[in-house]
């Protein structure tokens, strides 16, 4: 097999996971970053198979999710440290419809890995605020996002080459593949919300979304499971939580503001009347598509330009399954799935 040589831009969940499958074929790497995440950094790094809104899984569960679990673990043993961690997160029920749909999931044979059959424990669950009933879900976990981030790059760099920089659009020659000179089998871009700047890509219908989060300290607050309703609150360790997260569509500035943490501190008081303090506020910018999809693909004129995108909410579990699909589109020329491709926003 010959060696190719692939430049990615962007070290957000997209560009490690592709960069550590492009290596792992046997092709060199090299990763452009910033530095200056509007996305993956910041976020919570919460893995929760189910939208609970109808109780239904999340799109492909059942491939994104043991793929997810795989790749987390063993590349953890690979950087010699941990960045996954299991835990249960506990749905409080908003109403006794939505308590239906789950007492009529949980008997599907498709949900019996993802739901926990709701028995008299969850019924009076008395550790946060219990209206309709709990149910725990199971197979979810979290990322923590700087420790991933930091070790991936850390792991690429050992093994590869990683630079931090602002990507200069204007020495990449499209027809050639190449930047600052060098010549590449592929360059491929994974920039988030910053693919509006892009010469090549900028078309391609990004709808950012702003999300706020805290972190919050509490002594009283059950570290044992993340509880979820109208917004998480997950334990990350030492009487800490993260607790997000809000949601402002179309817009580009990532921008503290009262409002949004007002709001979540509401939304936490929603779940429980225990005392806490407010010792972070974060905010970030979610590459999120309107159809609720990620965006793969080639250029249709430049076939040395690729786009790998708009993960949105989930993108730390999408991410590894979907960056291995990229990776073979781009080895190998495989068929990319309809609906995250480049192809379903051609005219």
């Amino acid at each position: 097999m010959t060696q190719q040589k692939f430049l990615i831009v962007g070290a957000g969940v997209a560009g490690i996971t592709l960069a550590k499958h492009l290596i792992d074929a046997g092709h060199h790497i090299t990763l452009v970053d910033s530095g200056n995440n509007r996305s993956s950094a910041v976020a919570a790094g919460l893995i929760n198979p189910m939208v609970f809104r109808r109780m239904t899984k999340s799109w492909r569960l059942d491939e994104f999710s043991p793929f997810a679990i795989d790749f987390y673990t063993n590349w953890e043993q690979a950087c010699n440290t941990q960045f996954y961690h299991p835990i249960t997160i506990r749905r409080m029920f908003s109403s006794e419809q939505e308590r239906g749909y789950w007492l009529k999931k949980q008997s599907n044979p498709d949900y019996q890995d993802y739901l926990t059959e709701v028995n008299e424990e969850d019924e009076t669950y008395s550790l946060a605020k219990n209206d309709f009933g709990t149910g725990r879900v199971k197979r979810s976990s979290f990322i923590s996002p700087k420790e991933f981030l930091a070790k991936g790059k850390e792991w690429i760099e050992q093994n590869n080459t990683v630079r931090q920089e602002q990507v200069d659009y204007s020495v990449i020659d499209p027809e050639s593949g190449t930047y600052k000179g060098v010549n590449y089998d592929g360059i491929v871009f994974c920039e988030g919300v910053e693919i509006r700047h892009n010469p090549w890509f900028n078309h391609v219908p990004i709808n950012p979304t702003k999300g706020e989060t805290l972190t919050i300290e509490s002594s009283s607050i059950t570290e044992t499971e993340s509880l979820n309703r109208k917004c998480f609150i997950l334990p990350i360790g030492d009487g800490k939580f993260r607790v997000g997260a809000t949601y402002v569509w179309e817009t580009y500035e990532d921008e503290l503001t009262e409002e949004g943490k007002n709001d979540l501190i509401e939304k936490i008081q929603v779940l429980t009347d225990e005392p806490f303090e407010v010792i972070g506020h974060h905010a970030g910018i979610r590459p999120t598509m309107l159809d609720r999809r990620p965006i793969l693909g080639r250029h249709p004129d430049y076939p040395s330009l690729y786009v790998y995108n708009g993960l949105g909410t989930k993108g730390y579990m999408l991410a590894p399954l979907l960056s291995k699909e990229m990776a073979d589109f781009i080895l190998h020329e495989t068929e990319v799935d309809k609906e995250v491709s480049l192809g379903r926003f051609s005219k």
